[in-house]
């Protein structure tokens, strides 16, 4: 698979592909926060509360998210769900 992909154009069975391309690629390593996918995230990203209100519902649902620039569309990553809500509210990403 070809990457980055364009993350809102792609549909969610292109979004999985890509993601375990990413873990792949990787090495089962947090882009963001380099621990594995299978671990918990790095004690930075752990000692930041998160503001569920922030996110959708059932956010949390799923360990592994495809991570996205907000700008351009294009995929970044696989991340912990919680690297990806730390990004987005600390970040701006």
């Amino acid at each position: 698979m070809k990457l980055p992909i364009m993350y809102n154009k792609s549909s969610p069975k292109k979004r999985r592909e890509a993601r375990e391309e990413y873990i792949k690629i990787q090495e089962g390593k947090c882009s963001f926060c380099n621990e594995l996918l299978i671990h918990d995230p790095s004690n930075e990203v752990l000692s930041k509360p998160i503001d569920l209100r922030l996110f959708p519902k059932g956010m949390f649902n799923h360990p592994v998210h495809l991570h996205h620039d907000h700008k351009t569309d294009l995929t970044i990553g696989a991340v912990h769900a919680r690297c990806n809500a730390y990004l987005w509210q600390y970040k701006g990403e």
